[in-house]
């Protein structure tokens, strides 16, 4: 049987409401296809290489509805369609984080969250240099119910609960992120055109052969690695993971300690934890799970003897269901691997044996023992960080389809180099509203939330400011989020804060709402004798301090040598009072990788947006 419909749609889809709706897939070649939306009938032909598209007049919200497809004497047809309104979810990781990374915090939100006017469809991960694809892989749209919700982007589940509960209207989101793609893996060869460096490697991938070589090329040092690796450890082949195994003769160490502090630590291979612990005949009996924050870079780890979890990369929280507790003594044992350098634990993270009514805390006093030291190995190319990639496979067959807007979470992988983000992110924005053919519709994104695991400089600054400039572009909003991250978690759980700030955002942009949306903005700077007087775009809403009585976080600069100073509120300015104020060269607030004590807002508890100003 012949597949008519483009794969998004399916039993559960939802159309963007209020204009015209395309529809489209392939039939035979010249073959008259007819569609039945209800009772209402639209007709085409398909094209000589057997495409069809139907144009749907606007409707109203609403539904469940049916869609049928006929050509020939093939039938396709699609049940519980609803009318509403459709996002596009786009970015890296944080916005493809899912709810189940977050579920300590929302568990209640998993767990009994019931809403089937929201929907997620989740497009595959996939890349194409050579052509732009017509079709998404195969996938299916999902509602929020239990054993669903938890495969929702996070980010995108409290956007849309936040705009179903304010507007009543069915929401829909198409979820097309991918962990660590920088902004041009989204950018078609022409929003490139003034960026030859990116071209080049879109260029290199193209060539015959290319990508494959490098794919088997690393993927044959990587499976001969960890051959090497597992055939050398002592720790698995003497069963370190043993009960009975004596660790009397290891060394000590907190969780906590930086390991590439630690001399005999500093090296790719494979160390072993372990550490014994008494437990109650009472916590026993009761569901237990093991937290161990953050590893670098991989785990495995055993309670008793038996593996209970394991993560193969560092950035997951590491959170293992343990059923095998025993009253008395237990034993934990961790096999770290650290593949590419030095490894260790996430400082700060929570590292503890956790029942629902009380914890054992792990963080201290856990024997190690080096099992094998070895060279670090090689990272893999990861092609769909490349530029065009994505784009051609997940944006490009998105394109005919009618949207009311999108949201966007990146940036942290261009860090990296700053330089000239805005630029890109701009002309990224402006080549998808000219693909899409919608006019210029609400683009709303995250400016990157606040992050420093080592307390050094990591140029997140650079790139927020960066992001800043792209307001510029009509018909955006940015949301801060340096008051919702975690100084030492690429991947900070508070979602909700940032679904909501988006949604926030939204309700102005697309829907057009009077209402503040932004933190205070920066405007002008004035000197006044020994006074540096800030002027703030505030959206109606009067400046205010989260805590204290002067405003933290402001520095300026006299040539090269920074000051830190602060400021107080007057009005709708910041008023700092320095005997420099006439050679002052700039002024900035928060313009740091972790802004901890930025504690200027707005009435809303809405934070400043960080900046940078020349005078």
């Amino acid at each position: 049987m012949m597949k008519l419909l483009a794969n998004i749609f399916r039993d559960g889809v939802v159309l963007q409401r209020d204009i015209p709706i395309k529809i489209w897939g392939k039939a035979e070649p010249l073959v008259s296809v007819e569609l039945r939306f209800n009772d209402e009938i639209y007709e085409t032909t398909a094209t000589n290489n057997g495409t069809f598209e139907i144009i749907m007049p606007a409707k109203t919200f609403g539904g469940p509805h049916k869609i049928s497809v006929s050509s020939g004497k093939e039938i396709e047809e699609i049940k519980d369609v609803l009318i509403g309104d459709v996002w596009i979810c786009a970015g890296q990781s944080n916005m493809e984080l899912p709810m189940h990374r977050v579920h300590r915090m929302f568990s209640d939100e998993i767990k009994e969250g019931l809403n089937p006017n929201i929907r997620q469809y989740h497009s595959p991960v996939t890349f194409d240099f050579h052509e732009r694809k017509t079709e998404l892989p195969d996938s299916d749209w999902i509602s929020v119910k239990p054993g669903q919700t938890e495969n929702f982007s996070a980010t995108g589940y409290f956007f849309a609960k936040k705009l179903y509960e304010q507007h009543n209207v069915p929401i829909g989101l198409i979820m097309t992120a991918v962990g660590g793609t920088p902004v041009e893996a989204w950018m078609s060869r022409e929003a490139l055109a003034d960026f030859p460096e990116a071209l080049a490697q879109a260029d290199e991938c193209k060539q015959e052969g290319f990508v494959e070589g490098i794919t088997e090329k690393e993927q044959k040092a990587n499976e001969d690695w960890y051959e090497k690796l597992n055939k050398f450890d002592r720790g698995l082949h003497e069963k370190w993971f043993s009960e009975d195994f004596n660790d009397s003769d290891w060394k000590t160490l907190n969780l906590n300690t930086a390991w590439d502090e630690v001399t005999d630590l500093k090296a790719s291979g494979s160390i072993w934890l372990r550490k014994t612990i008494e437990i109650s005949e009472e916590l026993v009996k009761k569901p237990a799970s093991l937290i161990l924050g953050c590893i670098i870079d991989a785990d495995e780890v055993y309670v008793n003897g038996k593996l209970v979890g394991n993560t193969t990369y560092r950035y997951p929280p590491r959170d293992y269901k343990v059923t095998n507790l025993k009253p008395g003594e237990n034993t934990i044992s961790i096999r770290v691997i650290a593949s590419h350098s030095t490894g260790g634990f996430i400082k700060d993270k929570a590292y503890k044996l956790l029942w629902e009514d009380s914890e054992i805390l792990l963080d201290s006093d856990w024997r190690y023992k080096r099992s094998i030291s070895c060279p670090s190995l090689d990272h893999l190319t990861f092609f769909y960080y490349k530029p065009t990639g994505t784009y051609n496979s997940m944006i490009v067959p998105l394109h005919p389809y009618a949207i009311k807007g999108v949201i966007w979470y990146q940036g942290e992988s261009n860090t990296k180099d700053p330089h000239r983000y805005h630029e890109k992110f701009s002309s990224m924005i402006g080549d998808w509203r000219k693909n899409w053919n919608q006019g210029d519709f609400p683009f709303l994104y995250v400016g990157l939330a606040n992050y420093s695991p080592k307390g050094g400089l990591m140029n997140w600054e650079l790139l927020r400011e960066e992001q800043r400039k792209a307001l510029d572009v009509p018909n955006t909003e940015m949301i801060v989020a340096i008051d919702l991250g975690e100084h030492n978690d690429l991947h900070p759980l508070n979602k909700k804060g940032i679904g909501e700030r988006l949604a926030l955002a939204a309700n102005r942009i697309a829907y057009g709402l009077d209402i503040v949306s932004s933190g205070p903005q920066i405007k002008i700077i004035e000197r006044q004798a020994n006074k540096l007087i800030l002027h703030f775009d505030i959206q109606k809403s009067r400046l205010q301090l989260s805590e204290g009585s002067s405003v933290k976080e402001l520095s300026i600069c006299v040539d090269e040598i920074e000051i830190s100073v602060e400021g107080v509120i007057d009005g709708e300015t910041v008023i700092i009072e320095t005997p420099y104020a006439s050679i002052v060269t700039a002024i900035s607030y928060a313009f740091i990788d972790d802004p901890t004590d930025a504690n200027l807002y707005n009435e809303l508890g809405l934070p400043a947006v960080p900046f940078k100003k020349s005078l």
